[in-house]
């Protein structure tokens, strides 16, 4: 009697979940983009980097900007809509170990970072946000 009762227990909690009504999957909102802050901050032991990054135009485009930081540490910074790539990248101007970190905070909180002192590879941060 114990297995009747205990098949007839398994059999309607079978029957009962297949019986679930399906529900149907609505796509998301695509998120509206909206104004960030976007801050490139750049460090180094050698005070002597090339450096590369993504920021806007004079047409509110981001185009790849380049150039040399003679000092230990520097910082980028401007707003920009959400939604796209941001990238910036950094090497030694001459081969060196020493430490080259490069960091993307968004709205004043970490999003990328990368570091190396390899004298033959960049320091690079990059994401979509």
């Amino acid at each position: 009697m114990k297995k009747l009762l205990l098949s007839f227990i398994v059999l309607t909690s079978v029957f009962v979940t297949s019986c679930k009504k399906e529900e149907k999957a609505t796509p998301q909102d695509p998120i509206a983009p909206k104004t960030i802050n976007v801050e490139y901050r750049i460090q180094c032991e050698s005070g002597n980097v090339n450096i590369s990054y993504l920021s806007p135009n004079s047409d509110g485009v981001l185009e790849m900007e380049n150039e040399t930081m003679n000092r230990t540490s520097s910082v980028v910074n401007f707003n920009f809509s959400s939604g796209h790539l941001f990238s910036i990248e950094a090497s030694n101007v001459t081969p060196s170990h020493k430490v080259v970190q490069v960091q993307i905070f968004i709205d004043n909180v970490l999003f990328k970072e990368g570091s190396t002192s390899n004298p033959s590879v960049k320091a690079i941060a990059q994401g979509n946000y």
